[in-house]
């Protein structure tokens, strides 16, 4: 795992300028989200960091396994030992950690600016326990469909862009959707209704 994180953060500096450029985005976008946000309560910070972090990480995937397909250099990893699965469910983590880092960044600025916009939750642990589970398996199932949509057809990013765009509208983690939605669906799962 740790070599894992240094060649992300290696392909991160040769990349600076990409790099610091999507750094500014994600922090302009969250921080925008909390700006225009005008519910009665505020965001609930644990459903925007699940948001975030699921399209996020199957985002920063599929950009790079894009990129080793246009280079050739997916050629290299099928030849390896591990399945090309196998290397990017181990690479998910740092692209989590990755995603983490710019998400707590933003929320610290976002504090300094905007205070009382969001709330965290308080939960047991065994709420988190289950929390934990149930996120990773609907992350699990979609970061495989995601990777195993661009091993097919080697460029499925708008695709992508438009499932994101479908989650920070319609999931109920970001904004509050007029129907069931995948927030409820963890506030049912954690007795919270």
């Amino acid at each position: 795992m740790f070599s894992e994180l240094r060649r992300y953060f290696n392909y991160r500096v040769r990349y600076t300028f990409d790099s610091i450029c999507e750094v500014i985005y994600s922090m302009i976008f969250i921080t925008g989200i909390i700006i225009i946000f005008n519910s009665d309560k505020p965001i609930n910070l644990l459903y925007f960091f699940i948001y975030y972090s699921i399209t996020n990480v199957i985002l920063l995937a599929n950009e790079e396994l894009e990129f080793e397909i246009r280079t050739n250099q997916y050629t290299n990893i099928k030849t390896t030992r591990r399945t090309p699965m196998m290397i990017y469910i181990a690479r998910s983590t740092t692209y989590f950690i990755w995603s983490t880092l710019i998400f707590l960044i933003s929320i610290i600025l976002s504090h300094l600016f905007f205070n009382g916009k969001f709330f965290m939750p308080s939960l047991h642990l065994v709420d988190l326990v289950l929390m934990s589970i149930l996120n990773y398996a609907v992350f699990f199932i979609l970061y495989t469909m995601a990777i195993k949509l661009t091993e097919r057809f080697k460029r499925v990013s708008v695709l992508l862009n438009l499932f994101n765009t479908i989650m920070l509208f319609y999931s109920g983690l970001v904004f509050p959707a007029p129907f069931v939605s995948y927030a409820d669906v963890l506030d049912i799962f954690l007795n919270k209704k």
